[in-house]
C-alpha cells in the first residue's frame, strides 16, 4: 500500500465548534485551508487469531495479494519492533484505544503524525456526550430521565435509517460507563445546567447528554495548561504506551491470508520503522484535508479544508475495508469567506444574528434562526453550496453601533459574539477595502457587484421586507427574529462559508470497530475508530445537533476498537 499523498486562529465563532477529534498518525499533519474560514493549518503478528482467518474474506485475501508485491523492503537501518497492537493516530480516539487495549492485557506501540496528543478535540473538544451516566443519575431530573432507548432511536431516526444500528447501540450504551472509566484513568467531568446554543434550550436532548472537561477552556494561551488528552497520555505513559511523535505511518502490512499484521512509518529523521503487531488501530481522522476527495463526496469547493489527508481510510481499502458513509462531515458553524480584520471585532454580532441572508443567485433560502444552532447553520450553507451572503443595509449598521445589545437574538455559543462598540458602517466599509464585503448604492447595483441578476435579488428584498412588515415569514422566522429591513443605502453583503471540523466515516465498520467489507465481514487484524469509521452517523451531510456527539463518538468508538483488539489477539 501507498503512502497517501488549529487551533482555528482567532476565528471565535469557530470555537463554538468545540466537539472533536483525533487527527493522525497517516500522511502529512492537519491542512486547514480555506478563503472562508480564517484558520491555519495545526494531522509481525506472532499467530493470527484462529476466528480471524476463518473470517478472512476475498477482499482482504486480494489486498494481501497487492500488498505482498507493494510493500517496501525494509531499509538497513530500519528499526523493527514487535508489539501486540499498534495504533496509528494519538488524537481522542487513538487515546482512548491505547487506553482499552492496554486495559485488556496488550502490549501498546502507537505512531503520531504531529509533536501533540490530541488533535483538534484537544483544543476545541468541550466534552463527549454519554447517556446514564452516574453524574446523569446524581443530576437527577431530566438529565436521570434521558434513556440508551430514547437516544438510540433518535440517532437513528435522524438519518433516516441509513446508519448502522448495532454501531449506534454499542456506542450509546458503552457511553455513560466510558464516563467512569475515563475518571479512572485521570479525568473529571461535570455536566452544566443549561446550555450555550439558543436553538438547543426547547430541547433537553440535544445539551443534556453533554459531559464538559473539568479542565476545557475555550482560552488556550498557556501552553503549559494540560487539557484532558495530555492528562491520559501522562497515564497512558506511566502504563508503558510506546508513543513515538513525528512519524508517519505508509503502510500497512498483511500475511498472505490477508491478516493485517503490522505497519511501516518514516521518523521524523526519515529512517524507518517497521512495526510488527497482531493488530492494528487506526485513528487518523478522516480526510477532511484532502481537496480532492471532499471535492468528489461533497461536489463543491465551497467547504473550509480542515484534517488529514486521508491516507489512513487509503490504507484502509487497500487492505480489503469497504468505502462505506463517504459523505458524512462535522459541519459545523459559518464565518466570512475572505479572511478580514473586522470579522473578530464587534462586527461579529451582524455574522451572528439571523438576518437576511441570500444564496449565490440572490434567493433567500432559509430561517436565519439557523445561526443559532452550530450545525443546522451549517447544514443550511450546504444546501445552497456552501456559499452564501448576508445582506443588510445601512441602517440595521446605523442601529448595531448605537446598540450593543440590538433588539434581536445573537447566537450565543462559546459566550457569544465580541460585544466591543464599534461604527458598523466604518466597520463595513474596512471589509470593504479589504474585499471582504461587498457595496452597492442600491439593491439593482449591489446584484450586479455580486453578479446576481437584479430582478431576482430585488424580488427577494421586497419578500423579505413584507415578512418584517407583518411578522409573517413563509420559512417560519420568528417575528422577534424579523426586525430588521433591508431599505436604507448603501447596501452591504458580506460573503460566508460553512465550516468542516473534519470527515466522519470512510471506512465501514462493525460494533465491535473492526474494519469490514460492504457485507460486513471483518478484515482480519485491522481496527478502525474515531473520525476514519463509518456507520454511527449514516452517509448524510446533516451533522446531527447533539452537543458533544462527536467527542462521544471518538472516545467510545476508540474504547470499544481498543479492547475489541484486545480481547481478539488472545483467540
Amino acid at each position: 500500500m501507498r503512502k497517501g499523498t488549529r487551533r482555528l486562529a482567532a476565528f471565535a465563532f469557530a470555537l463554538a465548534l468545540a466537539m472533536l477529534f483525533g487527527l493522525a498518525g497517516c500522511g502529512s499533519a492537519p491542512a486547514a485551508t480555506t478563503a472562508a474560514m480564517e484558520t491555519t493549518a495545526a494531522a509481525t503478528q506472532a499467530e493470527a487469531p484462529t476466528e480471524a482467518k476463518e473470517e478472512t474474506t476475498e477482499a482482504a485475501a486480494t489486498a494481501a495479494e497487492t500488498q505482498a508485491e507493494e510493500t517496501t523492503a525494509p531499509a538497513a537501518d530500519a528499526e523493527e519492533v514487535t508489539v501486540d497492537i499498534a495504533i496509528v493516530g494519538a488524537g481522542a480516539s487513538g487515546t482512548t484505544a491505547a487506553c482499552a487495549a492496554i486495559d485488556g492485557g496488550a502490549q501498546v506501540l502507537m505512531v503520531e503524525a504531529t509533536g501533540d496528543v490530541g488533535g483538534i478535540s484537544k483544543m476545541f473538544a468541550g466534552g463527549p456526550f454519554a447517556v446514564e451516566s452516574e453524574l446523569m443519575k446524581e443530576a437527577g431530573g431530566d438529565y436521570a430521565a434521558i434513556s440508551h432507548e430514547e437516544v438510540i432511536q433518535t440517532l437513528i431516526d435522524y438519518a433516516h435509517f441509513i446508519n448502522y444500528g448495532p454501531l449506534v447501540k454499542a456506542i450509546v450504551e458503552t457511553s455513560g460507563d466510558t464516563i467512569t472509566w475515563l475518571e479512572k484513568w485521570g479525568l473529571s467531568f461535570h455536566v452544566n445546567p443549561d446550555t450555550p446554543q439558543v436553538a438547543h434550550r426547547d430541547d433537553n436532548l440535544k445539551w443534556m447528554m453533554y459531559h464538559w472537561y473539568d479542565t476545557f477552556t475555550y482560552d488556550h494561551s498557556d501552553p503549559t495548561k494540560l487539557e484532558a488528552m495530555d492528562l491520559l497520555h501522562a497515564s497512558l505513559k506511566d502504563a508503558g504506551l510506546d508513543l513515538r511523535f513525528k512519524t508517519v505511518c505508509t503502510e500497512l502490512l498483511q500475511d498472505e491470508n490477508g491478516v493485517v499484521n503490522g505497519i511501516v512509518a518514516t521518523k521524523e529523521d526519515g529512517s524507518q520503522l517497521i512495526v510488527h503487531a497482531k493488530a492494528v488501530i487506526l485513528a487518523t481522522g478522516g480526510y477532511g484535508g484532502n481537496a480532492e476527495l471532499m471535492q468528489e463526496f461533497y461536489n463543491t469547493p465551497n467547504i473550509s479544508m480542515w484534517g488529514v489527508d486521508g491516507s489512513g481510510v487509503q490504507m484502509a481499502w487497500d487492505a480489503g475495508a469497504a468505502k462505506w458513509d463517504v459523505a458524512s462531515s462535522l459541519f459545523h458553524g459559518n464565518g466570512m469567506a475572505v479572511p478580514s480584520s473586522v470579522s473578530n471585532t464587534g462586527f461579529g454580532r451582524i455574522t451572528a444574528s439571523p438576518l437576511f441572508w441570500v444564496d449565490q443567485s440572490g434567493n433567500r433560502f432559509c430561517n436565519e434562526e439557523a445561526v443559532w444552532d452550530t450545525a443546522y447553520a451549517t447544514n443550511v450553507a450546504y444546501g445552497v453550496g456552501g456559499k452564501f451572503y448576508i445582506v443588510v443595509d445601512t441602517a440595521t449598521l446605523n442601529t448595531y453601533s448605537e446598540d450593543v445589545n440590538p433588539p434581536i437574538q445573537m447566537d450565543t455559543a462559546v459566550g457569544g459574539p465580541n460585544m466591543d462598540p464599534a461604527d458598523f458602517v466604518e466597520q463595513a466599509e474596512i471589509g470593504v477595502s479589504e474585499g471582504a464585503i461587498f457595496k452597492g448604492e442600491t439593491i439593482e447595483e449591489l446584484a450586479q457587484v455580486l453578479g446576481m441578476e437584479p430582478e431576482r435579488l430585488a424580488k427577494n428584498v421586497a419578500e423579505y421586507n413584507e415578512a418584517v412588515a407583518t411578522g409573517q415569514d413563509v420559512y417560519g422566522k420568528s417575528a422577534e427574529s424579523l426586525v430588521f429591513p433591508v431599505e436604507e443605502g448603501p447596501f452591504y453583503a458580506i460573503p460566508m462559508q460553512m465550516g468542516n471540523l473534519g470527515t466522519l466515516g470512510g471506512v465501514r465498520v462493525n460494533e465491535r470497530l473492526q474494519a469490514c467489507d460492504v457485507n460486513l465481514k471483518p478484515v482480519p487484524g485491522l481496527y478502525v475508530v474515531g473520525n476514519c469509521a463509518a456507520g454511527f452517523y449514516g452517509n448524510t451531510t446533516c451533522y446531527p445537533p447533539y452537543e458533544g456527539l462527536a467527542t462521544g463518538f471518538a472516545l467510545n468508538s476508540g474504547r470499544i476498537g481498543g479492547a475489541s483488539a484486545a480481547e481478539d489477539i488472545k483467540k
